[in-house]
């Protein structure tokens, strides 16, 4: 059996009383589409430049702390101390390898030292005379013998005063060497301690300048964030200002959602599908049985 197919339709309205709400000047769709229509610079653009907020202008710069930070940072040296510590140990090096050498170390002599030598020696050449005139008496007591003995033993007081003065001036010039050794190591040590102290003072000048610069750009850090807001807040302010348009034809839409829509006249379309081919057989009351009655014999 042929296929049968019928067709409706219906055409929905708005109401004419609302229609001005959506179709006319200053109704949804006009409004959508001039807004819709502008370009970016139209919308946004222009008025973001005007207020200082496109691009770059939207970001903080630095603050006058951060700048300050940053000009110590680039104008920061090692402390003076570093120096001077250095100037320090190199001093006592060269002391050390002064030792070695005899004329530096005749700076560290006692200026002194060849008076008291010559004391000893005037005080050994008085005991000398001492004793040569106790001998003189005793000889011209003795006579001629006497005298030759004399005369010999004046030589033997002559040399042995000698040997004496040589020896206070040895003694004398070894003790002042090794004093002027004992100076020299001295010298040299207390100049390694102050290379020492003067190294570490300038350590600890440095971590105290970097934890006053490191203060200073946390400053400068919360000066920044609270500049970075503040332009947050009026970049934000001013897009809503300027979406507001928008905002606007969208609470618009949103309740035209809820107009009731009346339907008008139209046809309506229904097609009906021919019957399968077994409710026809059912229907002519042909059976599987009779099927097999009438075609199996």
């Amino acid at each position: 059996m042929p296929t049968s197919t019928s067709v409706s339709s219906a055409l929905t309205d708005v109401p004419a009383i609302l229609q001005p709400y959506l179709t006319d000047k200053g109704g949804v769709l006009p409004t959508a589409q001039t807004i819709t229509g502008q370009s970016y610079d139209q919308m946004y653009g222009n008025a973001l430049k005007q207020a200082g907020l496109a691009g770059a202008g939207r970001v903080a710069s630095l603050s006058p702390m951060q700048t300050q930070v940053g000009n110590t940072l680039q104008n920061m040296t090692l402390p003076g101390q570093y120096g001077q510590g250095t100037n320090a140990v190199s001093a006592g090096i060269g002391t050390l390898q002064g030792i070695t050498d005899p004329s530096q170390t005749q700076a560290f002599m006692s200026p002194y030292m060849q008076n008291v030598v010559d004391v000893n020696k005037a005080e050994a050449l008085r005991d000398a005379q001492k004793q040569l005139v106790g001998a003189n008496l005793a000889s011209s007591r003795q006579g001629s013998y006497g005298g030759a003995r004399n005369a010999l033993m004046q030589s033997e007081a002559d040399r042995n005063l000698q040997t004496q003065m040589a020896k206070i001036q040895s003694t004398g010039t070894q003790n002042a060497f090794e004093d002027a050794r004992k100076s020299q190591l001295a010298q040299a040590a207390g100049y390694g301690q102050l290379g020492s102290t003067m190294g570490a003072l300038g350590t600890a000048q440095e971590a105290g300048q970097m934890d006053i610069t490191k203060a200073q750009g946390a400053y400068g850090d919360l000066q920044r964030n609270v500049q970075q807001n503040q332009l947050d807040a009026q970049y934000n302010d001013l897009m809503a200002k300027l979406n507001q348009p928008l905002t606007n034809v969208e609470t618009m839409s949103n309740l035209a959602r809820g107009i009731p829509l009346t339907q008008t006249g139209g046809t309506q379309t229904t097609t009906t599908p021919p019957p399968s081919f077994a409710s026809q057989l059912a229907g002519m009351g042909l059976t599987g049985l009779s099927l097999y009655n009438m075609f199996g014999k």
